[in-house]
């Protein structure tokens, strides 16, 4: 039997992001600073599964898309492999020529780890450790085995968090040969072939957006995830350029990637899009019969268990309700089997909205963008979803009077059944060059303070109230320890963000939740 030596292309991410989660809510762990979360949580909290050599049996969608890319272009699968961070001394050989490392905040700065640590703040903790998801990138880095066979080896990173890499200038101190920014199924293939041929690598790449027929089909399941819609074209200036173009993913494709993951035992299938209700649109105006087409012919599909939606826009929501209903009818929605799907905000400024998202409302005016939110809410909300929605807050030009109409719409929203994070604003997309957008969530004031502590406040009593049901898929055993665990962590945080309510913005506190 011939010796195994590694395999020529490893494919891999930080186990935070690789990992299934339990089939559960908890990915946004991956954020905590370690003073909270140490490493000895990780194994079980951000599980993962592969084989004796260290090739995942599920994965990260974009893993599993650049593997795809690979193997449409001529590459063996015995070569190729996306492998399981924590075994890479089993993948990583002297046979290995390329690493490729997918990362999603490597520093561990973007605009949810960012809102983390200014949350536990507010509750009197203070943090100086590096998050979880930072960490564990760092680790892959500095790996024995990957030190051992560098003089070989050359490391490539993508993925969405490669600009954090890009602009704080640290590609050579960790020993990146070449970053590919923006999508990567055109380019990824050309480079890797250029390092088995010998040939010198760029430092730097950017990857144009995929035309939908290049877009390959994943082999190795993930996690249930399945693409429908790629890029937005609402034109949001903090997003990521490639996602400008409106790409619909044709029902074969989907349906192809649905069997490759119920064949690996992925049964429940999420419908990942940027605007579900878009999916077969030529416009910003949803198309009614293919996104019925759509969801029945997934829903039919032998072996498939389960159907949900990851997000959706609050204007094509509310221009066509009668299809958000007809969804939810079809899914078996209700109040006693609710599903979470997520929806930006933004902001509740129409000034704000104009500025950075301008897109965003249409086919309605800026104007009537906080009535849209509402609006879309309560919708969604009649129909069986819960919302998990995002704000940015601290933009550089943003006023006292931006502030207070996010305050407001949050007030108005507290009785929904929605969660609001704000995101402390950080450059990101078409904003990174732009030197009057420099600024970070160290300097927020203190309006936004109480703005992330009231919206930390409510989101927290409505996790507690709903831990069971953000656990609900994973193994019994592990559903009722990280059921209890997820509600006493919310306890404890109710309680300190009390107590910061009551020594600093009691009056925006009902009395009756401070004491």
């Amino acid at each position: 039997m011939t010796k195994f030596n590694g395999f020529k292309i490893v494919l891999t991410g930080d186990e935070s992001l690789v990992s299934t989660y339990h089939h559960t809510y908890l990915g946004f762990a991956s954020g905590l600073p370690m003073d909270v979360f140490p490493s000895i949580l990780g194994n079980f909290i951000f599980p993962t599964l592969s084989d004796e050599r260290g090739r995942m049996k599920t994965s990260q969608y974009g893993l599993c898309k650049i593997e795809a890319a690979l193997l449409d272009n001529g590459f063996s699968r015995n070569d190729v492999a996306i492998v399981d961070p924590r075994k890479l001394d089993r993948a990583i050989g002297s046979e290995t020529r390329v690493l490729g490392i997918s990362v999603l905040d490597p520093l561990g700065i973007n605009y949810g780890t960012a809102l983390l640590r200014v949350a536990l703040s507010l509750m009197g903790v203070e943090t100086r450790l590096q998050s979880y998801m930072s960490w564990a990138t760092m680790k892959i880095f500095n790996s024995d085995v990957v030190k051992r066979y560098r003089s070989r080896i050359k490391v490539v990173v993508g993925g969405q968090g490669v600009w954090e890499i890009v602009d704080s200038g640290l590609q050579q101190r960790l020993g990146i040969d070449c970053i590919v920014e923006g999508e990567g199924e055109l380019i990824a293939p050309r480079i890797f072939r250029m390092v088995l041929d010998g040939m010198k690598i760029p430092r730097y790449v950017k990857g144009s957006p995929v035309p939908v027929d290049k877009i390959p089909v994943i082999r190795t399941p993930s996690r249930g995830i399945v693409e429908v819609t790629r890029g937005c074209g609402r034109g949001c200036l903090f997003c990521n350029p490639t996602l400008l173009m409106f790409r619909t993913i044709p029902i074969e494709k989907v349906v192809r990637e649905v069997m490759v993951n119920v064949a690996g035992g992925e049964r429940n299938i999420t419908l990942h899009s940027e605007d579900f209700l878009r999916y077969g649109s030529t416009s910003l105006l949803p198309n009614e019969e293919k996104v019925v087409e759509l969801l029945s012919r997934v829903m039919k599909a032998p072996g498939v268990d389960d159907v949900s939606i990851d997000f959706v826009t609050a204007s094509t929501a509310l221009v066509n309700p009668r299809l958000v209903k007809i969804i939810s009818d079809m899914l078996g929605l209700s109040d006693r089997n609710m599903s979470i799907i997520q929806m930006g905000i933004e902001s509740a400024s129409p000034r704000i909205i104009k500025m950075i998202a301008p897109g965003k409302p249409k086919p309605f005016s800026y104007e009537e963008w906080p009535r849209i939110v509402e609006d879309a809410v309560a919708l969604l909300n009649e129909c069986g979803w819960w919302i998990c929605a995002t704000i940015i807050i601290n933009l550089p030009q943003e006023t006292v009077e931006d502030i207070e109409m996010n305050i407001k719409l949050l007030e108005r929203l507290e009785h929904y059944n929605v969660f609001i994070f704000p995101l402390p604003f950080i450059p990101s997309g078409s904003l990174r060059k732009s030197k009057d957008m420099m600024k970070t969530h160290k300097d927020l004031n203190t309006r936004n303070l109480e703005l992330i502590a009231l919206s930390i406040y409510d989101a927290i009593k409505k996790i507690k109230s709903l831990s069971k049901h953000l656990v609900a898929k994973a193994p019994i055993g592990v559903k009722q320890f990280l059921g209890a665990l997820l509600y006493v962590a919310s306890a404890i945080g109710l309680k300190r963000i009390q107590r910061f309510a009551l020594d600093n913005i009691a009056t925006y506190f009902p009395r009756s939740a401070t004491h």
